[in-house]
């Protein structure tokens, strides 16, 4: 993969990571539950991270950056405000609702580290998705447990 290439792949990828980063942030904002709530916030700040990290990497490339994510992740987010309010913050609503946020990132990290990348590129991307999962695996749990409550 050019460095064009890459860059358009990590330029992707930061777009989904700031989206899930809001998404998670108003989640995390509606959450009733402590541990959920700090766990929200925690997975929020990984993706933000994320997005900083690919951006200086698209900077490293010679590229420039994406520094927002999409309109429809907006929408999305009063979506989840107005829904959380009218169920008196569910949080299993608030969760389903960041679900596909999460997905679409994994998903995007899974497929990019089977690009041919430059070495410290496929580094990041592959320590990005194992945090990712292993971050996603804590909010289930989480989640798991606030069920049986």
């Amino acid at each position: 993969m050019n460095n064009v290439d890459t860059i358009n792949m990590l330029n992707r990828l930061i777009v989904v990571a700031k989206d899930g980063e809001s998404s998670l942030r108003v989640a995390a904002e509606e959450a009733y539950h402590p541990a959920l709530k700090n766990a929200l916030y925690a997975y929020s700040n990984f993706f933000g991270d994320a997005a900083l990290e690919m951006q200086e990497a698209v900077q490293d490339l010679g590229g420039a950056p994406r520094a927002l994510g999409t309109f429809g992740n907006t929408l999305h987010r009063t979506w989840m405000h107005l829904k959380a309010a009218a169920l008196a913050h569910d949080e299993a609503t608030i969760l389903d609702s960041v679900e596909a946020d999460e997905a679409a990132v994994e998903d995007g990290l899974a497929r990019a580290i089977n690009e041919d990348t430059p070495p410290p590129i496929h580094d990041l991307l592959e320590r990005r998705y194992e945090a990712a999962l292993k971050l996603h695996g804590e909010v289930r749990e989480l989640r798991s447990q606030l069920q049986t409550h």
